[in-house]
């Protein structure tokens, strides 16, 4: 009867160990990693990506934007998020205006190496805005 129960154990905590490693993992940025959705509105007027590492200090955002109006900015900044979630510490921002949506645009950062870093999208709370923006690590 013991061994019956391991049976139904194991798959459980096999589940709940899948669960958590995926949780915890970073997202890695690599050359050629996918366009990073986004949608903002005066309701939600901000978006972060999943937490990642920068090397040699410096990553390049290339993006495409639609606004509804083209002297409205969407900032992007490379923060970190405090555990708790209760303070935002920013590192580097750029306001970009208008709309990019046959050629994208593209910024670079300079900002220390390290981990836990997240790029954080905003619109002022003005109107509704969308894009997508690729993150790509500088090689030096």
């Amino acid at each position: 009867m013991a061994i019956g129960c391991f049976g139904y154990i194991k798959p459980f905590v096999q589940k709940i160990t899948k669960f958590f490693k995926g949780w915890l993992q970073k997202e890695k940025i690599n050359r050629g990693n996918t366009y990073i959705s986004w949608g903002l509105g005066i309701e939600s007027p901000f978006s972060f990506t999943k937490k990642f590492s920068i090397n040699h200090q410096s990553i390049t955002i290339n993006g495409f934007q639609t606004t509804h109006k083209h002297s409205s900015p969407i900032r992007y900044s490379i923060v970190k998020i405090s555990k708790l979630g209760t303070s935002v510490k920013y590192f580097d921002s750029v306001d970009i205006y208008g709309n990019y949506l046959d050629a994208p645009f593209k910024h670079s950062f300079q900002i220390p190496s390290g981990s836990d870093y997240q790029l954080e999208v905003f619109n002022y709370y003005k109107f509704h805005s969308t894009g997508k923006v690729q993150i790509i690590q500088n090689d030096q």
